[in-house]
């Protein structure tokens, strides 16, 4: 058995070409798959590195293939994302792809979910199906702490539908049946104009499905029952995020906060305080936290997930 391609592999990223190689290159590489398959293990993998750094998009993608899987050698999963990145960025569509899956659904905190979302957003805007089939099911449920946006969802699955992707075609019926008529007519507005609008953090018409991002704020308030929330923060221990933003942002923040289980904050109120020290600016406060340990283990979980926190004790009087 081969020794799996260590992180040396990392260190020197091929230069983006312009061509995903010529036919003799195309050649080569199923040659090299062919070795692999007959056991020939090290010798493919090392002609497929030579093809990529030739500029052969394929070739990188089969290595990260054979890296995710374990083909022949080891899994290796650090190495199939740098080859899946490598061809990417040589213009291959599945590598792409594939690396936005990798991240999204078996990756580690906020930055892995940030970059496959943005390439989603990239190939939806190239009206690749099933990029804008799963960015219109994250929109939709408001997962891993991006707010929910369903008339944007419903626009980006009923064109992944009308190109016949088949999970957008099974999910469209009901995702439409949820929606007012005018809300529908604004997806498809904007899937028609997706191209030129683009994405931005705010949803897309969100006062037709619900009030705005308060609602799923209140939603959580309203889950907590007999729990009562302090009149004075300073008398209980509390976390304290964001200290210096605008109303508008820090109620953002407080919204996608709530709308991420990671953040381990779903059962504690939440505030946004104006900033004594800065006026017009605001911060954020979850609690009430009955001890410090408890205080300390959610900052931890805020700050895995992108969040700066201060765990902050009952000032005594």
């Amino acid at each position: 058995m081969p020794a799996p391609l260590s992180a040396q592999d990392a260190e020197t990223e091929p230069a983006p070409q312009t061509s995903t190689g010529s036919t003799m290159l195309e050649a080569e590489v199923e040659d090299a798959l062919q070795l692999i398959r007959d056991g020939q293990v090290e010798t493919g993998v090392e002609t497929l590195r030579r093809l990529g750094e030739l500029g052969n998009a394929d070739a990188f993608f089969h290595l990260a293939e054979i890296n995710r899987l374990g083909a022949g050698k080891e899994a290796t999963e650090p190495v199939a994302l740098m080859y899946y990145r490598f061809a990417a960025r040589l213009g291959h569509t599945r590598a792409a792809l594939s690396l936005a899956n990798l991240l999204f659904f078996e990756g580690s905190g906020e930055g892995d979910v940030n970059e496959a979302v943005e390439i989603w957003q990239q190939y939806a805007l190239e009206a690749e199906p099933e990029a804008m089939y799963l960015l219109g099911m994250v929109y939709w449920n408001g997962e891993s702490g991006i707010l929910p946006d369903p008339v944007r969802a419903y626009g980006l699955v009923w064109r992944a539908s009308q190109l016949q992707y088949t999970p957008a075609v099974e999910a469209e019926p009901e995702m439409r049946s949820q929606l007012s008529d005018e809300a529908r007519e604004t997806a498809l507005a904007y899937a028609a104009t997706m191209r030129s609008k683009g994405f931005d953090d705010k949803p897309l018409a969100l006062e037709l499905v619900t009030d705005d991002a308060s609602a799923i704020i209140k939603s959580y308030e309203e889950s907590k029952g007999d729990k009562v929330k302090p009149d004075d923060w300073n008398t209980v221990w509390h976390l304290e995020v964001g200290f210096a933003m605008s109303k508008e942002e820090i109620e953002k923040v407080q919204a996608r906060i709530m709308a991420n289980e990671k953040t381990d904050v779903q059962d504690l109120f939440s505030e946004v305080i104006e900033n004594a020290n800065r006026p017009g600016m605001y911060r954020l406060v979850f609690g009430p936290v009955e001890s410090m340990q408890r205080a300390v283990k959610h900052c931890v979980a805020l700050k895995r997930a992108g969040h700066d926190c201060f765990a902050k004790p009952p000032v005594e009087e």
